[in-house]
């Protein structure tokens, strides 16, 4: 009876473990707009990758990012002609959609994966533009 109750007692904590361990090794990581843009200017082998719809990719976009679409239902075929030994900064309009993206990618063998995060693609776009 002794082990029921200490196995009730610690199910919470060990599940919480697990969970937390699950969570913090998702296989890329999140950055914020200053930690991107000091990316951008130290990386030699980064690729930018932008995850919105075509139609969001033409009203506007970084110069000499790759747009896939997220949504799309090729997107994993699209994702492997990539390769998956190059640094990705994954982006979207809101941080959503790369998240999920960033999540894809590293089931999928991509190693560098940085998610941003948090961060409106206008004020992504205005960053990169005038370089702070």
């Amino acid at each position: 009876m002794k082990n029921i109750n200490k196995f009730f007692i610690l199910s919470p904590f060990i599940i919480s473990i697990v969970l937390f361990s699950s969570c913090s090794n998702r296989g890329y990581k999140d950055i914020n707009l200053k930690n991107a843009i000091k990316t951008i200017n130290n990386s030699t082998n980064l690729i930018m990758l932008d995850v919105r719809t075509a139609e969001e990719y033409s009203t506007g976009n970084i110069p000499n990012s790759i747009n896939i679409d997220v949504l799309s239902p090729d997107f994993k075929s699209k994702i492997e002609l990539l390769d998956k030994n190059k640094e990705y900064l994954v982006y979207c309009r809101s941080g959503n959609r790369s998240a999920i993206a960033s999540s894809i990618m590293a089931t999928n063998g991509f190693i560098k994966i940085y998610n941003l995060n948090n961060v409106n693609y206008s004020d992504f776009e205005n960053a990169i533009l005038t370089n702070r």
